[in-house]
């Protein structure tokens, strides 16, 4: 993604309701911003968004002004919104280069889980840039990401170690190229293999 001047980094966090996103994309939007990337979730009742706003140089509001245009979008008195300068280190600085791989765990819920599961990914120099934990029930737990896997570590050595350190807690991970995950996991449109078919058809006619 490439970041021109003049763009914001804009968050919300509040309690959770319908047409929040709404309101804080229409701030932006009739501020004159283009949203150029955005992440939106939901963690224990409260919405979050994290978003990049971009302006052309005329329309370019100051930080406090957009701040106080989203504010004012929110019924909630609670919001909390900030909007800061963004920096074009933060496009260009990756953490860690190299593969990207899906991570999961999956098993009986326990303190300390995550902290294990991240502890074990930075000894290894692994950067996590996705990630969210789950519980199904009181019991039963996943926890499931992305993770940016670099060249020199030996990705068959961190399964494994892996594997050691959370089977004692009847844990198991699972660590899929994201390649791979994509290709077993994503389904196809039904007109592409309806056509393969009508294909294949007319081949033997």
């Amino acid at each position: 993604m490439k970041i021109a001047e003049h763009t914001y980094l804009v968050t919300a966090i509040l309690p959770d309701r319908v047409g929040i996103l709404r309101d804080v994309t229409g701030a932006v939007f009739n501020s004159g911003g283009n949203l150029t990337d955005l992440r939106q979730m939901i963690v224990g009742g409260v919405f979050l968004v994290s978003c990049v706003a971009q302006f052309v140089e005329k329309d370019l509001p100051v930080p406090d002004k957009l701040r106080e245009t989203i504010i004012k979008s929110l019924p909630e008195k609670d919001a909390v919104v900030s909007v800061i300068p963004y920096a074009s280190s933060f496009d260009t600085d990756v953490p860690v280069k190299g593969e990207r791989y899906v991570a999961s765990v999956s098993g009986p819920d326990r303190p300390g889980r995550v902290h294990l599961i991240a502890a074990t990914f930075a000894a290894n120099g692994v950067n996590v840039e996705d990630w969210r934990h789950d519980l199904s029930d009181s019991n039963h737990a996943l926890t499931i990401g992305i993770v940016r896997i670099p060249p020199e570590c030996d990705v068959a050595k961190l399964k494994k170690e892996l594997a050691e350190k959370l089977s004692p807690f009847n844990l198991a991970a699972n660590l899929c190229h994201e390649n791979i995950f994509k290709a077993t996991n994503e389904v196809g449109p039904i007109s592409s293999l309806l056509g393969r078919d009508i294909e294949v058809e007319a081949e033997h006619a």
